[in-house]
């Protein structure tokens, strides 16, 4: 198994309006097939760093939205996260399919830091093909990112 890591451009992210954000998430990164269409192997994964968390940070919304399905590939799968835990915002599920795929708002869980990692999509391989053999796939990724650091104490 090889693993491939890759940073998404600039251009590919955003921070979401006022407006947008109502719906509960502040920024979304923006993945196509070709940004992921790495490594020859079966059961290679290509990691791809979507950018810095501030220090002191709490996530406390994240989704992935498959806008057209991974193509290409066998089984193609997606997990978000940051470099301490690959999986903490969400777990491992196919991409080869459109649609909304849950993430922290089914978990109940937060996932907070006192210290600056990067946000990571993990995507996976599993059985034949590789994910350079890619030929469609794009999703989006939306996360609340909310900086602790930015908050003034009440008092």
């Amino acid at each position: 198994m090889a693993d491939t890591a890759v940073t998404i451009s600039r251009a590919d992210t955003s921070q979401l309006s006022l407006q947008e954000q109502a719906r509960g998430f502040s920024n979304k990164f923006h993945v196509d097939a070709s940004d992921v269409a790495l490594g020859t192997g079966s059961s290679d994964t290509v990691t791809l760093t979507l950018g810095a968390l501030p220090s002191n940070f709490v996530i406390n919304n994240a989704l992935v939205n498959v806008t057209t399905a991974f193509a290409g590939t066998t089984a193609f799968s997606i997990n978000v996260g940051t470099t301490s835990s690959t999986s903490a915002l969400v777990t491992a599920q196919s991409v080869k399919t459109a649609g909304v795929l849950a993430g922290l708002p089914t978990t109940a869980t937060l996932t907070k830091g006192t210290a600056s990692v990067n946000l990571v999509a993990v995507f996976t391989n599993a059985t034949g093909g590789s994910p350079s053999a890619l030929t469609a796939g794009a999703l989006d990724i939306y996360l609340n990112i909310v900086d602790l650091s930015d908050q003034t104490k009440l008092g």
